[in-house]
């Protein structure tokens, strides 16, 4: 029966010719995998490294492992400035089952003051993706099927992925388009292609006291020969340092989320799916890990670029 389901799975994914990138339910607590434009919106080195066991207890589920940082490119002895240059690094490994992919993407992004604490920020990820698929473990209906002859691996380059994004203290909205260039996956499959990826994420902080908040986000992804994915999550949050909440996935699964800091640079957030679909039936849930490290210095708050974006 998992074998079935996982197959169904993979066949769907070859159907649309193009790949699916890897889903995160702490898209909040991981906007940088999400939006380019988001290199260099905090005031010191962002490191975040993240692991996420999709569908448990089902043979070749995906499993995902990524690490990303970026940061802010300023002047010595500068600490404020209207605009800024914002640099950094993402790299993700993704395997389901006979297929798998790494990928190595650079981004650079430029922050505008627009008003008040109002900033807008364009940027892009660019690297190279090696894909690769086991054909020695595929089991076939038609002997010597042509879509599984060639090489097991295939590098594509270059990746480019452009991004938007809106943001103050309180509130943050982006729009960002992975896999643009739409490459042709050379060797593996019959004219396989990387589909195209839109990407929509907003949410907004709502104050309830000195030290607590409820923040509602949601997240949007279109791509085609897929039906659109839509995430909404909510959570409450006190003095920064703690914040749990729930959220839903559309026709796949109910999620729970914590978040809590710790040792002064640390936060680690912990999210666990709750499957609807009918993958429910080999695969109750999903674990997704992500640690945080944010060495920020003493600083003076007031002349900082911004203090304490919504999305963190």
């Amino acid at each position: 029966m998992r074998r079935y389901a996982l197959l169904l799975m993979m066949l769907s994914a070859f159907a649309a010719q193009g790949q699916q990138l890897s889903q995160y339910t702490q898209y909040v607590f991981n906007q940088f995998s999400v939006n380019p434009a988001v290199a260099g919106s905090k005031d010191c080195l962002d490191v975040r490294l993240g692991y996420r066991k999709q569908w448990v207890g089902l043979e070749g589920a995906p499993v995902t492992g990524w690490a990303s940082l970026h940061g802010t490119i300023r002047a010595k002895g500068k600490p404020f400035m209207a605009n800024k240059h914002g640099i950094g690094l993402f790299v993700e490994s993704d395997n389901a089952g006979n297929w798998g992919y790494t990928r190595f993407l650079l981004a650079y992004a430029y922050h505008i003051q627009m008003s008040g604490d109002y900033f807008l920020s364009m940027g892009a990820f660019g690297g190279v993706q090696q894909m690769k698929y086991d054909f020695g473990n595929s089991t076939t209906v038609q002997f010597d099927d042509p879509a599984l002859t060639g090489k097991a691996s295939a590098v594509v380059f270059p990746e480019v992925t452009p991004g938007i994004f809106l943001y103050n203290k309180l509130a943050w909205a982006g729009l960002s388009m992975h896999q643009a260039l739409g490459n042709k996956i050379k060797n593996i499959g019959l004219d396989s292609k990387l589909a195209r990826q839109f990407m929509l994420s907003g949410g907004y902080k709502y104050r309830i006291g000195k030290k607590t908040a409820l923040i509602p986000s949601t997240l949007l992804k279109f791509s085609k020969g897929a039906p659109p994915a839509w995430d909404v999550n909510a959570m409450v949050e006190y003095n920064r340092k703690f914040a749990i909440g729930a959220g839903y996935r559309a026709g796949d699964a109910l999620t729970l989320l914590m978040k809590v800091g710790f040792a002064k640079y640390f936060q680690l957030g912990y999210s666990y799916d709750i499957t609807t679909s009918k993958l429910r039936t080999v695969s109750s849930n999903t674990h997704e890990v992500i640690l945080s490290i944010m060495p920020c210095g003493k600083e003076d708050l007031s002349r900082k670029m911004i203090n304490c974006p919504a999305f963190d």
